[in-house]
């Protein structure tokens, strides 16, 4: 009885595998390099140069300002010992208090640019996932995957050039 039961749930395994294989085989499948997309657009370069306009000005303070730490450090490694005692205190102090200066503004800069890369980053991949979700229907896919989560496909069913001449058609 009990090895009755066992060829029965075999069998029924067996054939529920056979089904989804069969299933499977009429899907259409395709798969998008996502990051390739979106390297290629326009958008991503609009990105850079609207993020730079937006911030130049305050990367360019702080630059200078590294600039400035940088070369009061390397005048008091180099001219300490030529320097009196209230010279290199005064410079020591000119150093820190850039450098307190330099952290106060770094810090928030780098936090907002972060915030608006990830803003814009995801306006693009909303046009992404439209553009991805316009060409699966015209193409009637029925799965489509990012590339990264395919271990392998064949280039036929890379459907990224689609997509990109979809995104730049929509424009």
């Amino acid at each position: 009885m009990k090895n009755l039961l066992m060829k029965t749930a075999a069998t029924l395994v067996f054939g529920a595998f056979l089904m989804g294989a069969a299933t499977a085989s009429a899907a259409k499948i395709a798969f998008v390099d996502v990051q390739a997309v979106a390297s290629q657009l326009p958008q991503a370069q609009q990105v850079q140069e609207t993020i730079m306009a937006e911030f130049g000005e305050r990367i360019e303070a702080v630059g200078q300002l590294e600039r400035d730490i940088n070369f009061n450090v390397e005048k008091i490694r180099r001219d300490g010992p030529t320097m009196s005692e209230s010279q290199q205190q005064e410079l020591a102090q000119q150093i820190q208090q850039q450098q307190r200066q330099y952290e106060e503004l770094a810090r928030p800069l780098d936090e907002q640019m972060r915030q608006r890369q990830a803003e814009e980053r995801n306006k693009i991949m909303a046009l992404i996932k439209n553009a991805i979700d316009q060409v699966a229907a015209s193409g009637d896919y029925d799965i489509v995957l990012n590339s990264g989560a395919a271990v392998y496909a064949k280039d036929s069913y890379d459907i990224s050039d689609v997509v990109v001449r979809q995104l730049t058609r929509g424009n």
